[in-house]
């Protein structure tokens, strides 16, 4: 499916950067959520959806939502886990059902009541039982703001890689190691749009090292992955959580943290690491 490239960057509150007294009001336990949630979310999007009216747009939302926990296994799973796979499952229903609207990619929709809702409306009863609300709504943020950044990535990725790269393998090669480099950074909890892009590029050369033998060039040459990281920043790749206060994608930062990283995750020749011949030769006479 043909991705729109994202345009105005939306207003809604940053997701891993909320704070709790910043979470919106979740719902209370025991009741019927989603037949609430989803209208509350269909009407802020409406405004801004060309292609589907209201009655189809809550109809296949609360669709997504229900379903995502079908597929779920309940028995001795942690509820961690539990809500990661949930939020999976549904943002990947939105992505591949909505996954040409502007307005998703720019965060303009938010849909973690929905997640909490889903969650306490399909859940079996004595997987939440005992939980306390707000360990509860800080899982569900943290599942939510992870689930929605990694599935609004991947179309931005799978239209760049293509642009640099050719050739099955080695498209897989670089797609692997761009996405767990972002996941890498991601986790790695920074809040600075610099730190995070070295941080991001670094890791993402370090993978691709690991899958090339040690010589990531030879997989992709550092002039490519220059143009590919410099696209994926142009094309609003940052978690948007870095990009809503105004701050601007640091392209400038790029050649040099590819060049510093191809520099730290190039394994030398074996030739090179032992040493010319001659000082080979001049330590074994000295036996």
């Amino acid at each position: 499916r043909r991705r729109r490239r994202a345009g105005a960057r939306g207003t809604r509150t940053p997701r891993s950067g909320r704070r709790r007294s910043h979470i919106p009001s979740m719902g209370s336990w025991g009741e019927s959520m989603l037949a609430t949630a989803v209208p509350e979310a269909v009407a802020t999007i409406a405004p801004l959806e060309k292609e589907w009216d209201e009655a189809k747009l809550e109809k296949k939302l609360k669709e997504y939502f229900y379903k995502a926990s079908k597929q779920l296994t309940f028995r001795g799973r942690g509820l961690p886990e539990l809500i990661n796979e949930y939020a999976d499952n549904a943002m990947g229903s939105i992505f591949a059902g909505l996954g040409d609207r502007d307005w998703l990619y720019t965060g303009q929709a938010d849909f973690l009541l929905c997640v909490d809702a889903g969650i306490k409306d399909t859940f079996p009863g004595h997987v939440l039982r005992g939980v306390e609300q707000l360990d509860f709504e800080q899982l569900v943020l943290a599942a939510y703001d992870r689930a929605f950044d990694e599935q609004r990535f991947c179309p931005i990725l799978s239209e760049a890689v293509p642009t640099v790269v050719s050739g099955p393998k080695i498209k897989k090669k670089v797609w692997n190691s761009i996405d767990q480099g972002r996941k890498d950074s991601v986790m790695s909890g920074t809040s600075d749009i610099d730190e995070f892009t070295s941080t991001w590029i670094n890791g993402s050369i370090a993978h691709l090292s690991e899958a090339s033998q040690g010589h990531p060039e030879a997989t992709m040459e550092p002039e490519l992955a220059v143009k590919l990281f410099s696209m994926l920043l142009e094309g609003n790749a940052l978690p948007l959580t870095l990009t809503q206060e105004g701050a601007t994608a640091p392209v400038h930062l790029v050649e040099e943290a590819v060049a510093a990283a191809y520099a730290e995750h190039t394994v030398a020749d074996e030739a090179e690491a032992a040493g010319p011949p001659a000082k080979r030769q001049k330590a074994f006479s000295a036996w």
